[in-house]
């Protein structure tokens, strides 16, 4: 019985050990097909999480660091000041955050002259203000020039953010002057590159002493061949200040490019336009709106879709920024009041609108103008409309006004042209549709034209509008940088010129501060026919 019961016993031993590896077996086989599973599931290319990405952009702010009041019809309000687009920002930035986004802070281009801060300390509060927002990127304008190059380079030094141009190179060595692109790490070697273009109208568009050294490549060929280098790395943004039509060749010619951040023409893309897939956004002027775009970078693909965009206006309902803010307020300080002071009365709006003043007769045009001939003794006075980039509103007139109106320090010049040459730069003025707003459309004095088309007729001459004639011989009064052969006037190029030294905008002060009240009217000196 004894030997009987331990035979028992060994056979349940052995009958537990068998099952016990039976489930040990069935489990791994339970585990391998799991992970066989897992595996396969893994083959398949399951996609990580998409990437958000937002990028925040404004373009021209043209020295425009304080809030500005703005005319709508009877109505008058404040807009724009950098400290409250930094503390909108700021908060776009802190949000983004909280969800593992990334910010991206781009401006394309055009940071100088307008404003007395602006003209007074070269650029500098604007660069400063601009670091302290953390800016990525600022794309190259023509107007970065407009106190020289070597102060464009001195900026670049204190500029906490690379200033971009794919194409603008130093007219000696053919180098560079300034990086391309910049990229910008996302996640696991996969980036963002923005590129930088500048109009190819840089050399026409700026005091030509000014960017003596510099050239211009053509913006296209310049563009691919950065993106052909960088392409791979991950989604590409084009930060372009070459205008909307230059843009939509660079979207036409790179299909891939996720989006064109664009600026020159002062416009506000919205609804915004594509080439293609590509969208092009522009952001109006002077800081009174930032852009937003909405992007969502597919880690597999490397590309990027558009998901949301918004144009957010910078109004006086947002507190500012208190660093951005106290930036300002020390320049301002330095400045004191001497750009208040009231030195007239304006009894009429003197429009220089943009929009205005770049097709057609305006007031204020008419008053710039006939200040030029008058004070030169000159049978005609001729001035590019892009000289004038703000109008004068009715009431008080204050030398800020001025200085926001005519931000170059213009020099007179006097010259003797032909009827010939005369109609000649009649036609360059005409040469362009008012949907350019071509900053070289000419404002006139002591002249009248009919414009149709792109020719122009009728020009007559003098108070009692006598025939142009084109071999007589008049005295002309034009500015330093169209005697240079600014915005393409070469008809005006190395011509024998007497240089009054007397500036522009100094002459409007003496004018306005002579006169007490201002009055100025539209008199048919151009007339659009069609």
């Amino acid at each position: 019985m004894r030997i009987k019961s331990n035979a028992q016993s060994g056979v349940k031993i052995m009958l537990l050990k068998r099952s016990f590896n039976a489930v040990r077996i069935f489990l791994i086989f339970l585990v391998l097909v799991w992970a066989a599973g897992c595996a396969g599931h893994l083959s398949q290319g399951t996609p990580p999480e998409p990437i958000p990405l937002t990028i925040l952009f404004f373009n021209d702010p043209h020295g425009h660091l304080m809030p500005f009041e703005i005319k709508s019809g009877d109505k008058k309000e404040e807009v724009g000041g950098i400290a409250r687009m930094a503390a909108v920002i700021r908060d776009i930035r802190a949000e983004n955050s909280r969800k593992n986004g990334r910010t991206l802070l781009l401006v394309a281009g055009d940071l100088l002259q307008g404003t007395p801060m602006s003209t007074v300390f070269r650029g500098e509060p604007d660069v400063e203000c601009l670091n302290a927002m953390g800016v990525d990127a600022v794309t190259v304008g023509n107007h970065e020039f407009d106190f020289g190059l070597e102060n464009f380079r001195k900026l670049q030094g204190k500029a906490a953010f690379p200033f971009l141009s794919a194409n603008v190179v130093e007219k000696a060595s053919g180098r560079p002057l300034c990086k391309a692109f910049r990229t910008i790490p996302l996640r696991d070697g996969l980036e963002v590159t923005v590129i930088g273009v500048t109009t190819e109208e840089l050399l026409t568009t700026t005091l030509p002493a000014y960017v003596a050294a510099l050239d211009v490549k053509e913006a296209v060929s310049s563009v691919r061949q950065v993106y052909d280098r960088v392409r791979s790395r991950g989604p590409v943004v084009l930060l372009s200040h070459s205008g909307y039509r230059m843009d939509r060749e660079i979207a036409g010619a790179l299909p891939d490019l996720a989006a064109v951040i664009g600026g020159h023409d002062h416009i506000l893309l919205s609804p915004y336009p594509t080439v293609g897939r590509v969208p092009i956004f522009q952001a109006f002027e002077k800081g009174r709106i930032l852009g937003r775009i909405d992007l969502r970078v597919d880690p597999v693909s490397r590309k990027a879709d558009l998901v949301g965009h918004a144009y957010i206006p910078i109004t006086d309902k947002i507190e500012p920024e208190p660093r951005v803010a106290a930036i300002v307020a020390g320049y301002q300080d330095q400045l004191g009041d001497r750009f208040k002071e009231v030195i007239g009365h304006a009894d009429v709006f003197l429009d220089g609108e943009r929009g205005h003043i770049r097709n057609r007769e305006t007031t204020l045009g008419n008053f710039v103008a006939d200040i030029m001939m008058s004070h030169t003794g000159a049978q005609m006075a001729l001035i590019n409309s892009g000289a004038i980039r703000a109008s004068i509103r009715q009431g008080p007139i204050t030398l800020e006004d001025v200085f926001k109106t005519v931000p170059f320090p213009n020099e007179l010049m006097t010259m003797a042209l032909t009827g010939a040459e005369i109609e000649q730069a009649l036609l360059r003025s005409v040469s362009r549709t008012p949907a350019d707003a071509d900053g070289g459309f000419l404002q006139v004095s002591g002249i009248t034209f009919d414009v149709r088309g792109r020719s122009v007729e009728n020009v007559r001459v003098g108070k009692d509008r006598q025939p142009l004639q084109p071999k007589t011989v008049y005295k002309v009064v034009i500015t330093d940088f169209l005697a240079t052969g600014g915005d393409s006037y070469m008809v005006f190029k190395g011509k024998d010129h007497i240089q009054t030294g007397l500036p522009l905008r100094e002459l409007l002060v003496d004018t306005i501060r002579r006169l007490g009240v201002i009055r100025a009217s539209e008199e048919g000196r151009i007339r659009r026919l069609e």
